[in-house]
């Protein structure tokens, strides 16, 4: 009878468990050359790099990728370990500061006034995939914008684009076209800052 009781039971707390598959998390680290720049122009200057605006997808941890016809659908077994918008945000603003153009680069959460903010508008982050599902790429489209903080009028606004190929349809895949599609963005934006500031 004891036997019985105790199967019962362990059987009982075995029904009550549920497998979950393991979720791979991805970092969003891009690699970049540091660069100084030569431009003085706005060595004077003080800049604020703004949160960037994006959809509300864009600042969850979800990765999500899209299928011909449009539909967007999320990978069940692999997430970001930090959402696409506070990455970008980041990493454009150490690019910046490591830059070395402005005389100062302060985060969004600084409650230093700057003589300059600098805009993000993340307009598409996405991986799509090709009807046979066994190529992809990924699309990436950022506008950047220059403000004077003290008039509030526009200097300069740019948008930049890059579409890279995936090595491997999935979602590592995609994660490593991202890193190259932000780092070609990275560097043109050093450029565009560069000329805007002379």
């Amino acid at each position: 009878m004891r036997i019985f009781l105790y199967v019962a039971v362990g059987l009982l707390f075995l029904g009550c468990t549920t497998l979950k598959p393991t979720v791979a998390e991805y970092r969003m680290g891009v690699k970049e050359d540091v660069v100084k720049s030569s431009a003085k122009g706005c060595a004077a200057k003080s800049l604020k790099v703004a949160q960037a605006f994006s959809t509300a997808s864009l600042l969850s941890l979800q990765m999500e990728y899209a299928e011909t016809g449009g539909k967007v659908f999320a990978y069940s077994q692999s997430q970001w370990q930090e959402s696409p918008n506070s990455f970008i945000t980041s990493q454009l603003f150490g690019s910046v500061r490591d830059f070395e153009l402005f005389g100062s680069v302060h985060s969004f959460g600084s409650r230093v006034k700057t003589d300059l903010i600098l805009e993000t508008n993340i307009e598409e982050f996405m991986q799509f995939y090709a009807p046979d599902m066994n190529s992809s790429y990924v699309n990436v489209l950022i506008s950047l914008t220059l403000i004077d903080t003290k008039t509030s009028t526009v200097i300069a606004t740019k948008t930049f684009r890059s579409k890279v190929k995936t090595k491997t349809a999935d979602a590592s895949g995609g994660v490593e076209a991202y890193r190259e599609a932000l780092a070609e963005i990275v560097a043109n934006k050093r450029v565009w800052l560069e000329e805007s500031c002379r």
